[in-house]
């Protein structure tokens, strides 16, 4: 009994670690990205705003990370998001791309709110680059 206790206890907190990875995979996700609903326009021009777009990533619900955003991006052009880390660069390209949605505001897309395109037709149509960090040093 003294050796089999200690590997009793080891699979109890392994059976209650299973339990909670079980959750998060059968949970469902707010924005399903297989799904076959929504628009796929026949173009895009690539004119995007926010309006008043706020944020809070739901592991931190009382953390806000963008508050009353507006942004207009216009179509045709490179638009670049510069800032200090953590200034909210990469939280506006995952709510671009719908891997979040916002709390509050709209994201459009040539005037269309982007909840309303087909997640797989936006992603395949928007382009992002992520953020290099070049720095040379003279003397």
């Amino acid at each position: 009994m003294t050796q089999i206790a200690p590997q009793i206890i080891q699979v109890t907190k392994a059976a209650s670690a299973a339990g909670e990875m079980f959750k998060v995979i059968d949970r469902e996700p707010a924005i399903d990205s297989l799904s076959k609903q929504g628009s796929r326009p026949n173009t895009c021009t690539g004119g995007i705003q926010f309006s008043n777009v706020s944020f809070s990533y739901p592991s931190r619900p009382d953390v806000p990370i963008l508050q009353s955003l507006n942004l207009s991006i216009p179509a045709g052009k490179t638009t670049a998001l510069v800032g200090s880390s953590g200034s909210g660069k990469s939280t506006v390209t995952g709510l671009l791309e719908r891997w979040y949605d916002p709390d509050s505001g709209q994201i459009t897309l040539d005037g269309i709110d982007i909840k309303e395109l087909n997640l797989q037709w936006l992603r395949t149509n928007i382009r992002i680059v992520q953020q290099v960090r070049i720095t040379s040093l003279y003397s």
